[in-house]
């Protein structure tokens, strides 16, 4: 079963891996509305980290087999754990934890069907172990591509684990982390504030951070996602950084949020998809230039992404230059036709450029892609009302 640590982490593998502007889908990025990229900072149930749900280890009545083995998983040495449980069970066939063990060593093996039976006869010779439970449970919610149904379907094994043993931390935090991610926001809360009276760490800390963002509350998330900083202050995952970032933003301290932007893009090193929020983030507060030194860095990286060149444009246009601006929109709509950021933004720019004939001829254009008229009577698509906005800001009638 896989333990939770790095688990709630975004794709951090994903983001520091690979120079092009992906989603920890695998999809390109699409922002047709430019707003800040709500992935980054969430914990996805990606199914990576190693092995075993509240871990034993230290346990005064521990085998010491069981020890050693989990001694060896932590250090790293996964077959050689395996080796070392299966000869304990070779002995000793009828001890439940040796099972529950076994399940722990072949989920680092990604030998996930082998795992789950291990932990079924750990509950079949021991019913009273929440541990192989909540192992299964996560077998389930933590798999590749798990699917909502997946996740859903974990939820009994996290409650039956729970059941026989109300204080084992780990569970109540997978639980979280699985309620998290259905949506179902106040349960999370009130699995992970559990887990963080009985164990906290980081990862709690993080699920809370992201959950009470998500319900509005920007202090207790700010609060929260602090408490996580500061757990790892030298090692924290890039997307808690971004999510701290965002808070401290939404919450008023602009100079710290820049801080930890910035601290982000270092951590980040080469991702492109961490430069590009570390970019918006920066123009968001109001400092074009600091934003435009990643904007460079990643016109040389990924030059063939589209929301690269509209962001591009908007810090030109909030460095009052908004000309050249007009021809970064241009370039972003030859890569994608169909990107309403680029038409929205390119109104600013022809607006601020004193070109309000073309910026009305645009706002017609967009009204046209996204299918509204003023005789339809429907409200006006937020992409439109912004460059409504931008009309009106500029006199443009």
């Amino acid at each position: 079963m896989r333990r939770l640590s790095s688990i709630v982490r975004l794709c951090a593998s994903l983001l520091l891996a690979t120079p092009t502007l992906l989603a920890c889908d695998g999809e390109p990025t699409k922002h047709p509305e430019d707003e800040p990229n709500e992935d980054l900072g969430d914990g996805k149930l990606d199914g990576g980290g190693p092995g075993g749900i509240g871990g034993i280890l230290g346990k005064a009545d521990a085998d010491p087999k069981v020890v050693e083995a989990e001694a060896l998983l932590a250090d790293g040495k996964y077959e050689r754990g395996l080796e070392i449980i299966d000869g304990a069970i070779a002995q000793n066939p009828n001890n439940a934890r040796f099972y529950y063990v076994r399940g722990n060593a072949l989920t680092y093996l990604n030998r996930d069907a082998e795992a789950r039976a291990a932990y079924e006869k750990a509950i079949e010779l021991d019913g009273t172990d929440a541990l192989p439970h909540a192992g299964i449970g996560n077998l389930i919610a933590f798999q590749p591509n798990a699917t909502l149904e997946h996740r859903q379907q974990s939820i009994p094994h996290y409650q039956t684990a729970l059941k026989l043993d109300p204080k084992l931390a780990a569970a109540h935090q997978a639980l979280g982390i699985v309620l998290l991610s259905l949506g179902e926001l106040q349960k999370a809360v009130e699995a992970l504030e559990t887990a963080d009276r009985l164990q906290p760490n980081v990862e709690t800390a993080y699920g809370l951070a992201q959950a009470h963002a998500k319900l509005g509350n920007d202090e207790k998330a700010l609060g929260y996602a602090k408490s996580a900083i500061e757990y790892e202050p030298e090692q924290s995952g890039v997307d808690l950084r971004l999510l701290y970032a965002r808070l401290l933003e939404k919450n008023g301290l602009p100079k710290d949020a820049a801080r930890e932007y910035e601290h982000a893009a270092k951590l980040g090193g080469d991702s492109a998809l961490v430069r590009f929020e570390v970019a918006r983030g920066l123009l968001e507060l109001g400092d074009p230039d600091a934003a435009m030194v990643h904007m460079q860095w990643l016109l040389e990286a990924v030059p063939n992404e589209a929301p690269v060149w509209v962001n591009y444009g908007r810090i030109l246009v909030a460095q009052g230059k908004a000309k050249d601006a007009v021809a970064q929109f241009d370039k972003a709509l030859e890569l994608d036709p169909g990107s309403q950021a680029a038409r929205t933004y390119k109104i600013e720019a022809l607006v601020a450029s004193k070109r309000c004939k073309d910026a009305k001829a645009q706002f017609d254009a967009l009204a046209r892609q996204l299918g509204w008229t003023k005789a339809s009577g429907k409200p006006m698509p937020r992409a439109l009302a912004r460059a409504q906005g931008f009309l009106d800001a500029g006199k443009c009638k």
